[in-house]
């Protein structure tokens, strides 16, 4: 069964350090946002990012939550991750990720 082509990540800029996800954060769509992200400044300066609107999520979406919010406490800040839908919570369990990502 083939999933059909992933819809790409959608970064919303809601000003104020505040931004959300929507559309899917996978393997396939991940590079273009990391890339998007520090186009738009977004990665050092983005203190909350909501997830609530991913509809596809997979390890590489994970990793790249994990990195941004690394970046943001290397440079003196921190990201808070609000609704993680249920498949990154539960990948976030398994790999011990659960700290790092909750928000």
């Amino acid at each position: 069964m083939n999933p059909g082509p992933a819809t790409a990540a959608k970064l919303i800029d809601q000003g104020a350090g505040r931004c959300a996800l929507a559309g899917d954060l996978t393997l396939a769509t991940a590079d273009r946002l990391w890339n998007q992200l520090h186009a738009t400044g977004l990665l050092r300066t983005a203190t909350h990012v909501d997830a609530n609107q991913l509809a596809k999520s997979d390890s590489a979406g994970l990793a790249l939550l994990i990195a941004w919010r690394a970046v943001r406490r290397k440079h003196g800040g921190d990201l808070a991750i609000t609704s993680l839908p249920g498949r990154l919570k539960a990948l976030a369990h398994l790999t011990d990720a659960e700290e790092i990502v909750s928000g």
